[in-house]
């Protein structure tokens, strides 16, 4: 057998090996579920077998899911229910085995994988930082489908296994053995023998009891009686769809399934499990979702014309926020950080803050104490450039000031190597021209992180036309071991994410400055699917830090009918800079309801209603949600599309990742690219036209889809 290797020992302990010879990585794929019916059929019956333990054969993954390209072959939903009941048959048989089955987890344990896990009688898992496990079928608009909504409910309980599910949240091996999904952690080193040692203890456990529900807790209240459970189950879909908006019906329907097992059998939930699977895999929303999923899984395979150089030693000048987030992912990374700042009282501040964030990841089990303290110690604080002399890349984080960013080359330069890449942190300013007072400017190279660092996905990396190649790879490089998704784009006024946001926000300013009320554009961005709307965004960034960008990208923009707006700087001159200042767009100060804490809830923040008095008075008027979301978004996704036009960005992809993982865009949508294509090209042109003609040549739209709305043309076919 190829994908499923069977290993008898002498003393009765069985070991199936699970190996794709085709890749790096284990799947669920309909071999490896072949191969494994083969050896239950071999051992099922074998009365001298002690143990049979499923463990990969590859050294850094376990199963990482079900290969995703076979849910394209789904056509209709009942075209997923053959190969789901043979998993249910093949899952029930190693549950039901008369010896103890074992799964041996190192490296991810995902979707499938976790399921067959839960499915074996015990779980070993070493405490690597790649072991992870999750159901995150959720984010491919799916549900667990081979016993994870039954199983996991009775493992960790419902009132944990529930948020796991809506979630698709990832646990290392201590956080997971904490909520009894794995049994014992272990050392990484020499697997097959430590889980092969654990076999005499786990025997003395099996038969495993399942463990009766405590009286009055959740789960016996939930099964005991019917209007708990009826309550239980429409509070949390209220919750989902507060949440959500009723944009991911996957969310619904592991609800659904986890509520079908408790008020029935487990036979009735795997029956939901199938039944779900099947509608939500030919959903839109599921098929959006998964071509987020291959676009972003293609980023991390590209190869950009030229091998890495090495950096040990990264240099981050600036302690800001951001750039203590660059420091933290960077030692996070296994690099070493020297972070520069001219104050020592900040760089105090940064050190504390970096401390704190790895001693939250700690607390939460994400990392070991042991792992934080060393992360910890990679981080030097330099009051000078002395400490960063022998950095093989320096990230500058200073303030969007263009003179700030030349005085801060010129000092690295200065005490750094030749072979030293100094990359610039802006979201706007061109990378050219932060280069042109380099002596080495094929070294500069733009690196565009996203706030908070530690949390946003995206890594923009612009290049310009004199930048390496091997600075290029480099830059991508570091960026992949700080776990960014990276795209590469063009240099040019606000890149790629910048310039795209850029008319988005315009636009909002624009409605109210025609006497629509902040709180309802923000709330039809919302409705679309945004995580926020375009003021919240503004006090969220600063309002300073906005306006600085809008001013450096005016005049890329005005030609086209795009205009800074006045009463942005008037607003910060009457000291309304945003969020961090108490009071923006909105009011921050504090209020009595503020100190309620409840799951799932947060207090609106009221408007500041001094606001209007810079953008056409205090009057309001109902302004049309749909036409509001048309406005902003079609500016949004025709400037995508210029960008693709022009080179700014290489391929549709590459722009639907940018947008949904630096600007939050609808991951249910697609992204710009996949949206265009799903609204209809035609469909798209014709409206911008409308309004082209209704309210100015800003919603001119760009020649490449005039071409395709002509010739009935998508971007992905």
């Amino acid at each position: 057998m190829d994908f499923v290797r069977l290993e008898k020992h002498e003393d009765g302990v069985l070991f199936a090996f699970i190996d794709n010879p085709h890749d790096r990585i284990n799947t669920l794929s309909e071999p490896v579920i072949s191969e494994m019916e083969s050896v239950l059929d071999e051992v099922g019956t074998d009365h001298f077998a002690k143990a049979l333990i499923f463990i990969s054969a590859k050294e850094d993954n376990f199963i990482v899911g079900s290969d995703i390209r076979d849910f394209d072959k789904i056509s209709e939903p009942g075209s997923a229910r053959e190969i789901l009941t043979r998993v249910h048959t093949l899952f029930n048989r190693i549950a039901n085995l008369h010896y103890p089955s074992i799964a041996a987890i190192n490296g991810p344990c995902l979707g499938g994988g976790l399921e067959l896990a839960l499915a074996c009688h015990f779980r070993i898992a070493t405490d690597s930082r790649k072991t992870v496990l999750g159901q995150p079928e959720v984010s491919l608009g799916l549900v667990p489908a081979a016993g994870g909504t039954q199983r996991l409910t009775r493992i960790a309980g419902i009132r944990r296994a529930l948020p796991l599910m809506l979630t698709g949240k990832r646990l290392s091996a201590n956080e997971a053995r904490t909520l009894r999904i794995v049994d014992i952690v272990v050392y990484p080193g020499d697997l097959p023998n430590t889980a092969k040692r654990c076999v005499p203890f786990l025997r003395k456990r099996f038969p495993r009891q399942v463990s009766h529900r405590a009286v009055f807790s959740l789960d016996w209240l939930l099964e005991t009686f019917p209007p708990a459970r009826r309550i239980y189950f429409h509070t949390a879909r209220r919750r989902v769809a507060r949440q959500s908006d009723h944009h991911y019906p996957a969310l619904f329907k592991v609800i659904d399934c986890v509520e079908a097992g408790i008020a029935g059998t487990m036979s009735d939930g795997f029956k939901a499990e199938i039944e779900a699977f099947g509608s939500l895999a030919v959903s839109p929303q599921s098929r959006s979702l998964r071509h987020l999923f291959f676009a972003r899984t293609g980023l991390k395979k590209k190869h950009y014309g030229s091998d890495p150089g090495p950096v040990e030693l990264v240099g981050v000048v600036g302690s800001g926020f951001m750039g203590t987030g660059i420091a933290a992912v960077s030692a996070e990374s296994g690099c070493r950080v020297a972070i520069k700042d001219v104050s020592q009282e900040k760089l105090s501040v940064s050190l504390k803050e970096i401390w704190k964030s790895l001693d939250r990841r700690t607390r939460s089990r994400k990392l070991t104490p042991v792992q934080r303290d060393k992360f910890y110690s990679l981080v030097v604080p330099a009051a000078d450039y002395s400490s960063i002399s022998s950095a093989g890349l320096v990230i500058e984080a200073v303030f969007e000031d263009l003179g700030i960013k030349h005085q801060v080359l010129r000092e690295v330069e200065s005490v750094t190597s030749e072979e030293c890449i100094f990359a610039s942190n802006t979201s706007a300013i061109p990378i050219s021209r932060i280069a042109e007072v380099s002596k080495r400017p094929q070294n500069v190279i733009g690196m565009h992180y996203f706030s908070p660092v530690q949390k946003m996905p995206l890594l923009e990396v612009i290049v310009t036309e004199r930048c390496a190649d091997w600075v290029l790879a480099t830059a991508v490089s570091v960026g992949r071991k700080q776990g960014k998704t990276v795209i590469v784009v063009r240099d040019g006024p606000g890149f790629y994410t910048t310039r795209i946001l850029m008319p988005f926000i315009l636009e909002g300013i624009k409605l109210i400055e025609e006497g629509a009320a902040v709180e309802d554009v923000d709330a039809a961005i919302r409705s679309f699917g945004f995580p926020v709307g375009p003021f919240k965004l503004l006090d969220e960034v600063g309002i300073e830090v906005a306006e600085h960008v809008v001013r450096e990208l005016e005049e890329s923009f005005v030609h086209r009918g795009l205009h800074a707006p006045a009463g942005l700087e008037s607003i910060l001159i009457s000291g309304y800079a945003g969020k961090k200042k108490g009071v923006g767009f909105y009011d921050y100060h504090p209020r009595l309801i503020d100190m309620v804490r409840m799951q799932g809830f947060e207090p609106a923040r009221p408007v500041n209603s001094n606001i209007y008095g810079f953008f056409g008075g205090g009057r309001r008027k109902s302004v049309d949600s749909s036409q509001i979301c048309k406005r902003l978004v079609y500016l949004m996704v025709n400037e995508a599309a210029l960008c693709l036009q022009q080179g700014t960005i290489s391929s549709p992809e590459d722009g639907d990742i940018g947008a949904v993982f630096g600007l939050g865009f609808p991951p249910f949508l697609g992204g710009p690219f996949r949206y265009l294509d799903s609204a209809g090209m035609g469909q798209v042109v014709s409206e911008m036209e409308y309004l082209c003609s209704t309210h100015g040549r800003r919603f001119e739209p760009a020649p490449i889809l005039v071409h395709m709305a002509a010739h009935q043309e998508k971007f992905y076919g």
